[in-house]
């Protein structure tokens, strides 16, 4: 129950601590922000400022890490990405190639929030242009 209630109330300082839940059901209600708007704005992080843009399914890109990590969630993190949505904005997931298949690299916390609280079924991901082709034939994309 401690904590549930550390995720759902929200707290920026707790960065080393990880929690692994079963199914995006049981992860807690937000308590702190509301999320006025669905049309988020992405904006993409410096490290991909030469990357492309690509729209994903984010069930997709979720489905691409195993399922024991998909919901591994860190409180500090979760907190800072439930801010950013509910100002209307977050960095794009960003997606690359490993051993040949689509993985996401960066981005499981903005995903899994954008699914629970906007109830999104796609957005923006930065892609390395030469990663591009791979992704789309092996995800759902737009």
């Amino acid at each position: 129950m401690y904590f549930y209630m550390k995720f759902a109330a929200g707290n920026e300082t707790f960065g080393d601590e990880w929690y692994r839940f079963e199914a995006m059901e049981d992860l807690p209600p937000c308590l702190k922000h509301d999320y006025p708007t669905r049309d988020i704005e992405f904006r993409v992080p410096p490290i991909c400022r030469d990357f492309q843009l690509v729209t994903i399914d984010l069930q997709s890109a979720l489905d691409t890490m195993p399922p024991s990590e998909r919901l591994h969630l860190n409180p500090a993190r979760w907190s800072r990405v439930r801010r950013d949505l509910s100002e209307g904005w977050c960095y794009t997931p960003y997606m690359g190639v490993e051993q040949g298949k689509a993985t996401l690299t960066d981005g499981r916390h903005r995903i899994v929030a954008m699914m629970k609280f906007l109830q999104l079924e796609h957005a923006t991901f930065s892609v390395p242009p030469k990663h591009v082709e791979t992704v789309r034939a092996q995800l759902k994309t737009r």
